[in-house]
């Protein structure tokens, strides 16, 4: 008759089988992450133009978006200049 212990050798599997799968796993997870790194990214080219027609004091992020998407655009940002005197300006984004 099978004893406790002759089950438990059954269910289990050999050390050695374990130890190969302690050296395999981090070759897995350096392949999947080779992997990752090698897709092509999935982002173009984005041209960016000052917007001519958003003029405010104060270029604020969610109403330079909308003008944006108002004239044509896919997005929108606020940026700063580096001309005299430094402003906020809206800057109208979409792919090139």
């Amino acid at each position: 008759p099978l004893t406790y212990l002759d089950l438990h050798r059954l269910s289990s599997p050999p050390a050695s089988y374990m130890e190969a799968l302690k050296v395999k796993m981090p070759d897995l997870c350096l392949l999947l992450l080779m992997a990752l790194l090698l897709l092509p990214g999935s982002e173009g080219n984005t041209c960016a133009t000052v917007s001519r027609t958003y003029i405010t004091l104060l270029c604020v992020r969610d109403t330079c978006v909308k003008h944006c998407h108002s004239k044509g655009y896919t997005g929108g940002k606020c940026v700063i200049t580096s001309l005299e005197p430094r402003m906020l300006v809206c800057f109208c984004m979409k792919p090139c």
